[in-house]
């Protein structure tokens, strides 16, 4: 193997691995994003719960007080009545206060179902803390951790590019500048090893001439589907 090929080599297995890094560090606000999700969620429930929960009682809160009205009114036509001599005018009371009493069993039934359903969602309520408090122990938790993990996946990356920038300044100016082109405009990567007899990185399948190339190890060759550079793993069994 030359010294060229050599240096790609070292500049392929470096770049393999900052490729690797640089996928887990692209994984991170979406694994954030998705733990965040179940905080807002769980929080929302809760959120949700409570705002029922108040908006029944204050809805109560408005049926006590007009069926306490109801209760006045229907006073005063039981008042009425007992002051009343004519047959017709107290069928007309005891009508109105039948009324009375029939619009108030509506709101007490209202209430009374209200109610129920306040005492059944404050029952759920110790389980949509729960969930929360566990949402939010999570994210915590993930959120320590991809943040360590960041960390250590920038120094690893910053110490392969010290390494690739040394294995670029040996190479010959128009190798390197060949190299960067390909590099920069491939996702990172401007080399890629064979395997299986075609390019590791597109898998597009080398001709047979190009494959014999490979094995000699004397140039490098470039792969007609994606134009990297490829070449065979020093250690590959398959060279010439």
């Amino acid at each position: 193997m030359t010294e060229e090929l050599r240096l790609h080599w070292a500049l392929h297995e470096i770049d393999e691995q900052a490729v690797v890094r640089e996928h887990a560090l692209a994984q991170h606000p979406e694994q954030r994003r998705v733990v965040a999700t179940r905080v807002a969620a769980a929080k929302q429930a809760l959120t949700t719960l409570d705002q029922r929960i108040a908006d029944s009682a204050k809805r109560r809160r408005v049926l006590d007080g007009e069926i306490a009205a109801f209760d006045v009114q229907q006073k005063r036509f039981e008042t009425q009545l007992q002051a009343v001599t004519d047959q017709k005018q107290f069928e007309a009371v005891r009508h109105e206060i039948e009324a009375v009493r029939a619009k108030r069993d509506v709101l007490e039934t209202e209430a009374l179902e209200r109610l129920e359903a306040e005492e059944q969602d404050a029952a759920k309520r110790p389980e949509r803390e729960t969930a929360l408090t566990r949402a939010e122990t999570e994210a915590a938790s993930v959120t320590t951790r991809l943040d360590a993990e960041a960390v250590t996946l920038r120094a690893e990356l910053a110490a392969l590019d010290e390494r690739r920038a040394a294995a670029v300044a040996a190479l010959e100016p128009a190798a390197r500048a060949r190299y960067e082109r390909l590099r920069t405009g491939r996702a990172g990567r401007a080399v890629a090893a064979v395997v299986n007899k075609a390019c590791g990185a597109c898998h597009h399948a080398l001709p047979p001439a190009g494959l014999q190339e490979a094995k000699r190890r004397e140039r490098l060759v470039s792969c007609d589907g994606c134009g990297r550079l490829v070449m065979l793993a020093p250690d590959d069994p398959g060279a010439a």
